[in-house]
């Protein structure tokens, strides 16, 4: 979730729960605690690829909220400890920031660190404008009306809950469209699109590949896409995006079959990561793998997360048969593409917590 919307949900939290109005400045400190755990981004300046490793990991572990608690509360000044209230605040602004993070795609690894499982409701896009200004204006109309705050703080929660409800009722619908229209996968999903709660990637899953589409659950209804610059939104929506009785399905293949892909560089860490990896492209230089998850394979996105391995070995990764001849004994490098070509070397060779798996295998 977007930091704006995780701050205007600690607005609200505030407003909503204590009985007697916080003071501006503890209003402030539950607003910045709200966003505190993404403070893991501080490991960009490391590695992008590391952070991107960690990002929603230790700092957005349910099992660690009370130790984070405890750390936020003792560093506190006396007149927040002083607020009998503030301990079981404190505890719901960390607790609401993973419940946000966990409604999007990307994955959120709630039991870090004994598992780099990555949870996902797959109920909004990562940014949702409508699910922002539902929790916004009720506290905008508090503003206004100030002595119905804490009622408008509530109205904001309330609100939030029934924007999930509305989508994850369309979620379902668009699950079921992809079980009627494919009856032989193993199983569906649908992933929340860009602009408006009624865009779903639909997912098909069979063993060695994932049949895809895009769909409006209601074609005339266009979102905020016009609030965007036209480029801008061509690259988060699909070209081939249609209603429920014209669904354009592609078919492509996963990661796991291209043979010996275990053994190339960056793979590993890739496979952890990706959602639904899939094979994009192939030539004897190089191989593209992406993850439907983040945009790759939608005709006319703009995807990221893309993993570039170039089997020539080239320094900037992108080989040609002359670099190949040149550079035999070269091994093959990986290169992760964010969107369009900003690029980092794909160094990492395990998921997170991969030493936790081996002690205990140790152990037993």
């Amino acid at each position: 979730m977007d930091p704006i919307t995780h701050a205007i949900s600690g607005a609200a939290l505030a407003r909503a729960i204590p009985k007697h109005h916080l003071p501006p400045l503890q209003l402030l400190f539950l607003i910045l605690l709200t966003m505190a755990p993404d403070a893991d981004i501080i490991l960009r300046f490391f590695s992008e690829t590391v952070y991107l490793q960690h990002h929603r990991g230790l700092t957005h572990s349910i099992l660690l909220i009370p130790l984070w608690g405890w750390l936020v509360y003792s560093l506190s000044s006396r007149r927040i400890k002083a607020n009998p209230i503030m301990p079981w605040l404190l505890g719901g602004a960390l607790l609401l920031h993973i419940l946000l993070d966990l409604i999007t795609t990307f994955g959120t690894m709630i039991i870090a660190p004994f598992s780099d499982w990555r949870a996902s409701l797959d109920l909004l896009f990562i940014i949702d404008p409508f699910f922002t200004a539902s929790l916004l204006i009720p506290l905008l109309l508090g503003l206004i009306w100030k002595q119905h705050k804490r009622k408008m703080g509530v109205v904001s929660l309330v609100l939030m809950c029934s924007y999930l409800g509305l989508t994850y009722s369309n979620q379902q619908q668009a699950i079921d469209l992809a079980r009627n229209a494919q009856p032989d996968a193993v199983s569906y999903n649908a992933l929340p699109m860009a602009f408006s709660p009624f865009h779903w990637q639909l997912i098909a899953i069979y063993p060695d590949h994932f049949a895809r589409a895009a769909v409006n659950l209601r074609p005339g209804f266009t979102g905020t896409r016009l609030l965007f610059d036209e480029e801008f939104a061509n690259g988060l929506i699909s070209t081939e995006m249609s209603g429920q009785d014209d669904i354009f399905w592609q078919e492509l293949p996963r990661m796991q079959t291209v043979e010996g892909w275990g053994l190339l560089p960056g793979t590993a860490f890739y496979a952890w990561f990706a959602r639904y990896p899939v094979l994009l492209d192939r030539s004897e230089n190089h191989i593209d793998f992406g993850d439907l998850a983040f945009g790759s394979g939608a005709p006319g996105v703009r995807p990221a997360f893309q993993l570039h391995i170039d089997l020539t070995g080239s320094a900037d990764g992108n080989g040609s048969t002359m670099a190949a001849h040149a550079a035999e004994n070269r091994q093959p490098r990986a290169w992760l593409i964010w969107r369009g070509e900003r690029r980092s070397e794909m160094t990492l060779t395990s998921a997170p917590f991969s030493w936790l798996s081996e002690l205990t295998k140790k152990m037993l």
